[in-house]
């Protein structure tokens, strides 16, 4: 169970980075100032910074959960992903566009570029970090009340 939800985010990550760069180049040929604006708060977040370093960090757990895969796919599959950030980026920007107005851009712009804004994207990593280990500490107690419910059911459960 735990290595489901860092395989989910690695096979985002690469769905969003391999899908997404003909949508994302039409999409930024007919907005000019409003892709320089998701750019620019793309640039100001490190979001190819964010979305590798997730990827680096869950590359272990997917290795460990997936022995049948050899060592050197996840080698190459990392060095990829940091090659190919910008196509990620290009990914994002179609979402950002359909999902915010201008204004609302200027003003995510405004507070990354602000002191809590900066604040926020100092910790951000670190706070997630942590959620995930809070969050596999919860799941393995949700998940183990269950497996002992099961087991008092008599229901046998393969390990």
């Amino acid at each position: 169970m735990r290595t489901s939800r860092p395989r989910t985010l690695v096979l985002a990550a690469f769905l969003l980075v391999a899908g997404g760069q003909a949508a994302a180049q039409s999409a930024a040929s007919g907005e000019g100032g409003k892709t320089a604006l998701i750019r620019q708060i793309l640039d100001v977040t490190h979001a190819a910074d964010q979305v590798v370093g997730a990827i680096e960090a869950t590359v272990p757990a997917q290795r460990a959960g997936n022995p049948r895969i050899p060592a050197l796919f996840w080698d190459r599959f990392l060095v990829q992903a940091r090659a190919r950030r910008v196509e990620f980026l290009d990914s994002l920007v179609p979402l950002y566009s359909r999902t915010f107005e201008v204004a609302e851009l200027e003003a995510l712009l405004q507070f990354y570029r602000s002191s809590l804004g900066q604040r926020l994207l100092d910790t951000q990593p670190a706070l997630m970090r942590e959620s995930v280990q809070i969050g596999q500490r919860w799941g393995a107690r949700i998940g183990a009340e269950i497996g002992e419910q099961l087991a008092a059911e008599g229901v046998r459960i393969q390990p």
